[in-house]
């Protein structure tokens, strides 16, 4: 495809997780920019338990309904407990050579039984120049329960069967797969395929594509998954490389308590990979290098060449284990290749959960205030390290709420010389926004509680 920039515009949650109602858009959004060859950052803050880590799942969900892969198996827990059905909105800007374009896709899961089913899609778009700005056009409406034709609207089922009247019987397959795979309807190859082949508008498929290659190569989902892992003496190197022969990108995971196996495709990516993270490393962790080293080749049962590696740091000229590392460190290392890339890259996006676990604080400020002035990609993240709410502009952060109805707000009548992060804290003790932005607790009874609970081991 020819030269693309695909940026998220905004995010609507409706029934998901413990959003009942909650939506946060970008600031090229909010200022109708959409892309001013800038980077675009938003930082999510709030309690525990307030709906940050379901943004981060939102997306989540997406990159693998937009990949054209299935749902995941727990898809059921996904719908708010007091609703029946959960829609996700969302909204990109997409640059086609000359040609500019607000994308929207929605998506409906609802209960079935013991589990859920992805019931409803609809992707449409508004082209953006002077002579058309705006006017939304729907491409496609898949509907589960749709009895009259396979896709809405009629008048694109009609064009799309109009010259080949086997795509009526094919249109119906893909429908039967897609429900009985749980993938899908939408970004479908096959489907993809038919508007290429029978579409009078080339704008469809090209939309079609561009938005399934974001979600597939150029949106990075960092979530706590991605920690534990960590934790369990395992790095997981997030990455993304480019070059003639196409884009790669994912994890490669890396056992840290003792050699590791890698077929000889991913040593020869992971070595790229620590070639790229220690021009940048130095610079965030002084004097740290990393060292990947060779300890031998063997074959496969399968005939493929095995390397088996281990990875090092190296301070001042002194070699040990990674894993001896803090967590804070292995955790830098591990999405650093995707940090860089969307660092570059105005197509990249990189969410993370949990951004500032084991990260310094001060550290922290600079890596956000550095990604923010000079950067090129979306960053999105969660966090509950307060660092940011001073480095970064008051438009790029978003505070959940304690009303489950309206998740997400942004501080109002902040002025430039505001401490932001001073304000947040003062409006958690003393209230007066519109929306509770944290559900009140008392030490008194913080410490009672202890007292009492510690009571029942003694009496035990």
């Amino acid at each position: 495809m020819r030269e693309m920039i695909t940026r998220i515009q905004s995010i609507e949650l409706e029934g998901f997780k413990n959003i009942q109602k909650g939506s946060i858009d970008l600031l090229s959004y909010r200022q109708k920019i959409y892309y001013s060859g800038k980077s675009d950052v938003i930082g999510i803050y709030g309690q525990n338990g307030s709906g940050k880590t379901a943004i981060i799942e939102a997306f989540k969900l997406f990159k693998t309904i937009a990949s054209g892969e299935k749902l995941p198996t727990d898809i059921k827990n996904y719908i708010h407990e007091l609703e029946d059905k959960a829609t996700l909105k969302f909204v990109f800007y997409l640059e086609l050579g000359d040609k500019k374009f607000l994308v929207y896709y929605k998506f409906s899961l609802r209960r079935k039984d013991e589990e859920a089913e992805l019931f409803n899609e609809k992707l449409s778009y508004s082209e953006l120049n002077e002579e058309n700005k705006k006017r939304k056009i729907n491409i496609i409406e898949y509907d589960i329960d749709s009895k009259d034709s396979s896709i809405l609207p009629k008048s694109r089922y009609n064009e799309l069967i109009k010259n080949n009247k086997e795509n009526e019987f094919n249109l119906e397959v893909y429908k039967r797969i897609s429900i009985k795979e749980k993938t899908s309807f939408i970004f479908n190859e096959s489907l993809k395929e038919i508007f290429k082949n029978n579409s009078t508008n080339l704008d469809y498929f090209n939309i079609i594509t561009a938005i399934k290659y974001f979600a597939r190569v150029n949106l990075f989902v960092i979530t706590n998954e991605h920690s534990a892992t960590i934790s369990l003496n395992f790095i997981p190197l997030s990455f993304r490389m480019e070059n003639s022969n196409g884009v790669t990108s994912g994890d490669i995971s890396i056992n840290l308590l003792g050699p590791s196996n890698l077929d000889k495709t991913k040593y020869d990516i992971a070595t790229q990979i620590i070639e790229q993270l220690n021009i940048v490393l130095n610079t965030i962790i002084p004097n740290l290098q990393l060292d990947i080293e060779n300890l031998g080749n063997a074959l496969s049962k399968n005939g493929g060449e095995i390397v088996t590696i281990e990875l090092f740091s190296i301070k001042k000229g002194i070699k040990v284990p990674l894993k001896y590392e803090s967590e804070g460190i292995k955790k830098i290392i591990s999405i650093l290749s995707t940090l860089i890339s969307m660092f570059n890259n105005p197509s990249i996006c990189l969410i993370v959960d949990e951004l500032d676990a084991g990260i310094y604080e001060y550290l922290l400020g600079e890596l956000l205030k550095v990604i923010e002035q000079k950067g090129k990609g979306q960053f999105i993240f969660t966090s509950h390290n307060l660092r940011a709410l001073e480095m970064l502009q008051k438009e790029s952060l978003v505070f959940s709420t304690a009303n489950p109805s309206n998740r997400f707000m942004r501080m109002p009548n902040i002025k430039n010389n505001n401490n932001l992060r001073n304000v947040y804290l003062r409006d958690v003790d003393l209230g007066g926004l519109d929306e509770c932005i944290y559900e009140e607790t008392n030490s008194f009874e913080i410490a009672h509680a202890f007292r009492k609970a510690g009571d029942i081991l003694e009496k035990n």
